[in-house]
């Protein structure tokens, strides 16, 4: 049906049998044909043919714009799938707002060099959030923070671990407190967190509560800047990710709190729809990106490949 539907493209182009077969090439009777094939699987008329030449009819108007979006389609996937083809095209991809910016820019730099035809559309969100656009087709791809058992990703895409974090309380450096704190402790005090759906939040609610606390929360901020200021003032402690306190804890004169029973582990996963071609190359990049600049942030030392696992957690 791809001939018959490339003859009649050629022929609304054309306008003309004669030229149709000439640029085809067939004989004008084998176009002919063609076109009658297609009307019949079609099961409409495409052609006016009580008028000379033949013109198209509502319905071979509606059948020619849907047959240049199929073969545009086949086009496009032939090219894509060819052996040594360079990705192009759009990657969307969304990052969770508490990674670090200078860390994801690097990994765009490296993809917009490599593959300068690829597109970059950024966006950033929380790890539930980022997950469902990708479900939902609107996303191809997402790095995010997720606690380790948390299923975060929808039925379908593909996930893999490139990294793992953790999160620290912080407190003024002048503040007073015991040297070890407990969860029933830090229940008493008040807190400056992400809002609603910061997974760091729900897993902090998860361990206070098995203490019986809950979470006193003095100020819900969006962003690491304005917490760590804020949490710098008294106004109360607050988490950071392990790898990015350094520069906030010189900045505002944080110190680390002691807390030996609260874990506060994630990993760093990236999450990717099932069919995106030669975009996953970028993709594959951005991974690797990534995953050697928290490696050699963690150790000095480059960075082994990312682990893939295969499905999502």
């Amino acid at each position: 049906m791809l001939d018959e539907m490339r003859s009649f493209v050629l022929l609304a182009e054309t306008g003309s049998i004669q030229m149709t077969a000439e640029r085809l090439p067939l004989t004008q009777s084998a176009v002919t044909r063609q076109i009658q094939r297609l009307e019949t699987e079609l099961g409409t008329t495409l052609l006016d043919r009580r008028v000379k030449p033949p013109r198209l009819t509502p319905a071979g108007l509606e059948a020619l714009e849907r047959c240049r979006a199929i073969l545009g389609a086949i086009g496009d996937l032939k090219a894509s799938t060819a052996a040594g083809a360079e990705p192009h095209g759009t990657l969307r991809i969304g990052f969770a707002s508490a990674l670090a910016a200078e860390t994801i820019a690097d990994a765009v730099h490296a993809v917009r060099g490599r593959f300068p035809k690829v597109e970059l559309r950024v966006v950033g969100g929380w790890a539930r959030d980022l997950a469902d656009l990708v479900g939902a087709d609107k996303l191809d791809a997402a790095v995010m923070l997720t606690a380790g058992a948390a299923p975060v990703s929808p039925a379908g895409l593909r996930g893999e671990t490139i990294a793992g974090e953790r999160m620290v309380v912080v407190a003024p450096a002048d503040r007073v407190l015991p040297r070890r704190l407990t969860c029933a402790a830090l229940g008493a005090m008040d807190w400056v967190l992400s809002p609603e759906p910061c997974d760091a939040r729900h897993a902090l609610a998860a361990l206070l509560a098995t203490a019986g606390a809950g979470i006193r929360i003095a100020a819900e901020v969006q962003g690491l800047d304005l917490q760590t200021a804020l949490i710098a003032q008294g106004v109360g402690i607050g988490m950071v990710p392990a790898r990015r306190l350094a520069p906030y804890a010189r900045r505002h004169g944080l110190k680390r709190l002691a807390v030996p029973d609260m874990p506060l582990d994630f990993d760093i996963r990236i999450i990717r729809g099932p069919h995106l071609g030669r975009i996953d190359q970028a993709v594959d990049l951005i991974r690797d990106s990534l995953a050697k600049a928290w490696s050699m942030a963690e150790t000095g030392a480059p960075a082994r490949p990312a682990a893939r696992l295969g499905g999502s957690r």
